[in-house]
């Protein structure tokens, strides 16, 4: 054997295992990224504002109350709600009554029937609420009495002569017109909020339908455009 012979088959063989091991880091690398993305990307949720809830086959979907005008709902309000009902099933349903501890009555108007396989829409989404306060009750005024008249007084009417029947006028009631219904549309209304509201926190509410009933927190839906400055529901002073 010669000596070029002898100093080849004597030299580390190092160059190409330096290369498998700087080939495998950056491979490992890289699917170490890639995996993280993935694993990070298929665990995020649904940028949705509202509550995701079920009661039996009825789903209720991105529940909020209306963002108020101003940021607040101030004690006395009105808050409206905005929500999806689904009825999974194949049954037909019906939105029965709501009720919550912090408004003095909850107002419901429109489509309540929630046919099988069919959605109720409540509200109207990405709209703000114009805060408005309900009308206190007021105390009727007493009537005042006019002072009686003297018998001398001249009738102002002519008293319908032997024979003859009093002549009355017709009375004709005013026709009564309902409201259109929009079929698979409805608004609920808390009525009369007994404290004020502010972002953050989140109001009781319970729907009760044929096939049951749910209470759920609702929280304030997400402004639809940038608040003004102040407009951060701090407390009143």
């Amino acid at each position: 054997m010669s000596r070029a012979q002898q100093n080849s088959a004597g030299r580390p063989r190092l160059a190409p295992a330096a290369l498998g091991l700087g080939l495998a880091a950056i491979l490992s690398a890289v699917v170490g990224c890639s995996a993280g993305q993935i694993t990070q990307t298929d665990s995020q949720l649904p940028a949705v504002n509202g509550v995701q809830t079920q009661s039996g086959v009825i789903a209720v979907r991105d529940a909020t109350l209306a963002y108020p005008h101003g940021g607040s709902y101030p004690k006395g309000a009105d808050a409206p709600l905005v929500l999806t009902f689904v009825n999974t099933g194949t049954v037909d349903d019906e939105l029965i009554e709501v009720t919550s501890p912090l408004a003095a009555e909850v107002e419901v108007t429109g489509d309540k029937a929630l046919p099988g396989s069919r959605a109720l829409s409540i509200g109207t989404r990405g709209e703000e609420a114009h805060v408005e306060k309900s009308a206190p009750a007021t105390t009727p005024t007493p009537t005042q009495t006019k002072p009686a008249e003297s018998s001398s007084a001249v009738p102002t009417s002519t008293p319908p002569s032997s024979g003859e029947a009093p002549s009355t006028a017709p009375t004709t009631s005013a026709p009564t017109t309902s409201a259109k219904v929009e079929i698979g549309k409805a608004e609920i209304v808390l009525i009369g909020l007994n404290a004020k509201l502010v972002p953050g926190q989140l109001v009781p509410v319970t729907f009760v339908f044929k096939s049951g009933s749910v209470t759920i927190e609702l929280p304030f839906a997400a402004p639809s455009t940038p608040r003004a400055e102040g407009e951060h529901g701090e407390s009143e002073h």
